[in-house]
C-alpha cells in the first residue's frame, strides 16, 4: 500500500494520487459530478493526454475540462513527513502542506495515465470505497 491506494508500484501511487486529488477538489459546478462521473473521468483523462506534453500540462487541461478551479492541497497528502530540500529537514505537523510538486514535475505520469488509466481509477475508486467504508465505523464506533 503506497500513498492510501492498494499497489505497490511508486509509479502507480503517484498517478492516482494526482487524479484523486483532482476529484476530491472539485466542487458542486465540476461535470464529475453525478451519475456519469466515471465515464466523463475517464474521457477528460484521455483528452487531457491527447492535448499534453508533460504531467503539468495534463492537470491544467484535466481540471480546464472538468472545471476545477484549483487543486486542495490537503487532498495530496500521504501522511508521509513534509522534506524540506535545501536544509533536508523533516517537518511532522498539520500545519505544514506538502504540495507533492515533485508529481506535477514527473513527467514519465504522464505515459502511465495515457497507458494505465482504467487501472488508475480502480486504484481512486476503491480508495474513495475504503475512505467511505472507515468513516461510516468510525461514526458507528463514536455513537456507541
Amino acid at each position: 500500500m503506497l500513498y492510501k491506494f492498494d499497489t505497490d508500484s511508486i509509479k502507480h501511487a503517484e498517478a492516482a494520487l494526482l487524479l484523486y486529488a483532482m476529484y476530491k477538489s472539485r466542487d458542486a459546478k465540476s461535470s464529475l459530478n453525478g451519475i456519469e462521473t466515471w465515464d466523463r473521468f475517464s474521457s477528460y483523462i484521455r483528452a487531457a493526454c491527447l492535448k499534453s506534453s508533460n504531467t503539468a500540462e495534463f492537470v491544467q487541461e484535466f481540471c480546464k475540462k472538468s472545471k476545477i478551479e484549483s487543486i486542495k492541497p490537503k487532498y495530496l497528502d500521504t501522511g508521509d513527513p513534509v522534506l524540506f530540500k535545501d536544509t533536508g529537514e523533516l517537518i511532522i505537523s498539520d500545519g505544514v502542506k506538502d504540495y507533492r510538486t515533485s508529481i506535477f514535475e514527473n513527467d514519465d505520469l504522464l505515459h502511465v495515465m495515457e497507458k494505465e488509466s482504467l487501472y488508475l481509477i480502480m486504484l481512486v475508486r476503491e480508495r474513495i470505497q475504503r475512505e467511505k467504508l472507515q468513516g461510516e465505523t468510525e461514526e458507528e464506533t463514536d455513537e456507541n
